[in-house]
């Protein structure tokens, strides 16, 4: 069985041929599943890079249950989280080491067959090892993690004035990062009042929009009107990281980036060394992730936690696991 969304607005659990890993695989079992914006894009029909149907799924901690041919025995049993970056290894960023941006990227959950299933099958090198125990919830959200660490390192935080606008998941793992980094201060922008809440109650500052100006600012909502708010809100010579995914084309002031001299950065998924620093800043308990996640499900009852999701003022978070 596994989660197909055959067309928008329209999401099934449903039957599908038995996964078998080939050289270099492993079938592996899902034990917690999260549930992320791009996923509801998807379901909305508002993600503008895939081709509908999708198997979604991406943000995922697993066991292995068999391996395929040529593949260390090792890795039978092991906990793993999933980095669902499918790569070619040629193109100049991959060889470069930035392999985020390959130029013929797909994405398990996405352009390729995810994780919300009852198996599922990946390369091994997309797998990361977790200690045996670490807490299944928070593998799942190693990989949003691992864009809040990204995004982080793409700028100099320690010792400036940070702004996050949006309070979800990402937008409040990125706050967490950039606090644990050594931003002078870090402000979390938000509508929301449960969104501000839930920053106030992880020790960050949470307000609705002003006049405030900051050193960077990580706009992580994907919108117009975040993006003009970034602008207006940067100080001269800043820099503004672009976190949010676009569903359609935007209208920037690009008066002000030159006249200020702003900078603005795209930021793109994670590779392998955020990933790790992903899992030791949740071993450390520098980054809490627990009181973000609001739901949970059965990994059958997709129907009901895409539901759920898709009420962004009740949900953070929506998590799926295994029965």
């Amino acid at each position: 069985m596994h989660t197909l969304i055959a067309s928008p607005h329209q999401i099934d659990w449903v039957k599908a041929p038995p996964s078998t890993p080939q050289a270099g695989e492993a079938l592996l079992q899902p034990l917690a599943v999260g549930i992320c914006g791009s996923d509801l894009h998807v379901f909305e029909g508002q993600h503008p890079f895939v081709s509908y149907p999708v198997y979604p799924g991406h943000e995922v901690a697993a066991r292995v249950v068999a391996v395929g041919p040529g593949v260390d025995p090792s890795w039978q049993g092991a906990l793993v989280a999933l980095e669902p970056s499918l790569t070619c290894g040629r193109c100049e960023p991959c060889r470069s080491g930035r392999y985020n941006i390959c130029e013929n990227l797909k994405v398990m959950g996405f352009q390729a067959p995810g994780a919300m299933a009852e198996h599922f099958v990946s390369p091994v090198q997309n797998l990361h090892r977790l200690p045996e125990g670490f807490d299944i919830e928070l593998g799942a959200m190693i990989e949003p993690l691992a864009v809040a660490v990204h995004a982080a390192a793409l700028t100099q935080v320690q010792g400036r004035r940070v702004a996050v606008l949006g309070a979800g998941t990402i937008g409040l793992l990125v706050a967490q990062v950039a606090r644990a980094y050594g931003a002078a201060s870090v402000e979390v922008v938000d509508l929301l009042e449960p969104r501000r809440r839930v920053a106030e109650s992880l020790g960050l500052q949470a307000k609705t929009p002003d006049s405030a100006k900051y050193d960077v600012i990580f706009e992580c909502v994907g919108s117009e009107k975040a993006l003009e708010a970034a602008i207006q809100g940067i100080r001269k010579g800043g820099m503004i990281i672009v976190v949010g995914v676009y569903g359609q084309p935007v209208t920037l002031n690009a008066g002000l980036i030159q006249d200020w001299e702003i900078g603005l950065k795209g930021s793109l998924m994670y590779t392998f060394h955020d990933y790790q620093e992903a899992t030791r800043l949740f071993a450390s308990g520098q980054v809490q992730g627990r009181a973000l996640i609001t739901h949970r499900f059965a990994l059958p009852q997709v129907q009901q936690a895409f539901r759920a999701a898709l009420e962004r003022g009740k949900a953070l978070k929506v998590m799926l696991l295994a029965s």
